[in-house]
């Protein structure tokens, strides 16, 4: 069996964290038929697989180059655990050099591919709080049997089977005519062995919590949460299980807000995109807290919750002319007290405003967060 050593470009296009970095000695294909790939090969991402080509909120994790840099915001509980682990990823030139593809297999499997049972947290530990979660936010928003919720683990990308399904159905190469051609489930394979090997040489590969650590909900009525998300905002100070109600109010908002788009948004929330994230993160902030402290919602009390927003409110706040900004932490925390206000208001009758009666108190309060 003929063996070559390859120099590879991984290329993930549309990514928030890119890696396209060349490195000898990293991949070696079978070349003893048609099959296996040719020298210097550019494996790159199936065209039009776009990681945000549903229409998807996300929290705003930032750059991996980035995360750990001074910013105007100045230093949070948040960002120095985070900084923690990303730091190790910067020190593992292994991982550094691979972020990007461990960070999309993990996110096009948790959110395209994988239909098994849902678990949550590193041994499910959570599953049968998200479980009672989605039930009572379904009920609370009159969803029933819409949406989605998956899990996001670093120990999927230990699993060769998850690796070959992920890039034999997503990444190729492209032929000196353009088109594009997908691996083969032999080539997924080989290069499948490559990453497990990587595994076996790397202390962040795949543990790190960095590696699951997306937020989002998404347009094809799917939400995702990641473990390492969790993990992170509960090693800062937050029980764990107010994080998984929180996040998972939060992501559930944003599929309110799918629902009802053409309706509320027509134009767009504002034609300023900064503005409009800004405005439907406030929001969302707002229609989670509502369901959190409602006597038929999660029926926390508003100090817990208000601890647990502290923190989240915390991630990707700094980018104030960014696309993806989320609002100041004063502005979220706002948004969050008329929620935590319009639920207590409703306690003794317990009544649940509509989607569109809460939207509708939002847009006439909204001016007092801003």
């Amino acid at each position: 069996m003929g063996k070559i050593k390859n120099f590879i470009t991984l290329c993930a296009v549309g990514s928030a964290i890119v890696s396209c970095q060349t490195e000898d000695n990293v991949q070696n294909f079978d070349t003893s038929n048609n099959n296996a790939l040719k020298s210097r090969t550019e494996l790159v991402l199936l065209p039009n697989s776009n990681k945000f080509a549903e229409k998807e909120m996300s929290e705003n994790m930032g750059d991996i180059f980035n995360a750990v840099a001074p910013s105007e915001c100045g230093p949070t509980a948040f960002n120095s655990v985070s900084s923690k682990y990303i730091q190790q990823i910067i020190a593992d030139p292994l991982a550094l050099s691979e972020n990007g593809i461990y960070s999309n297999v993990n996110y096009y499997y948790s959110f395209l591919l994988d239909n098994s049972d849902q678990y949550f947290g590193n041994d499910g530990d959570y599953t049968k709080l998200m479980v009672k979660r989605e039930r009572e936010l379904a009920s609370f928003w009159d969803m029933q049997g819409m949406i989605t919720v998956k899990g996001q683990h670093t120990e999927s990308l230990d699993n060769k089977d998850i690796w070959v399904e992920v890039l034999s159905t997503f990444y190729g190469y492209s032929q000196p005519d353009g088109t594009f051609v997908n691996l083969t489930i032999e080539q997924a394979s080989q290069i499948a062995d490559e990453y497990l090997g990587y595994n076996e040489l790397s202390p962040n590969l795949p543990e790190n919590p960095y590696f699951a650590t997306d937020g989002f909900a998404s347009g094809n009525k799917t939400i995702v949460i990641g473990d390492g998300l969790v993990t992170w905002l509960a090693e800062a100070g937050v029980d764990e299980g107010i994080v998984w109600t929180g996040i998972l109010a939060h992501e559930w908002a944003h599929q309110v807000q799918f629902l009802n788009y053409p309706t509320w948004y027509p134009q767009g929330a504002d034609p300023d995109q900064a503005t409009a994230t800004r405005y439907t993160e406030l929001e969302a902030d707002f229609l989670a807290a509502y369901y959190m402290t409602h006597k038929r919602g999660a029926t926390y009390h508003q100090k817990r919750v208000e601890e647990f927003y502290s923190l989240f409110f915390q991630i990707g706040d700094c980018g104030f002319k960014s696309a993806g900004h989320h609002g100041t932490p004063a502005q979220r925390m706002r948004a969050a007290n008329l929620g935590f206000d319009l639920a207590n208001s409703a306690q003794k009758q317990g009544h649940i405003m509509t989607q569109q009666q809460a939207h509708e108190y939002f847009v006439a309060n909204v001016a007092g967060i801003l």
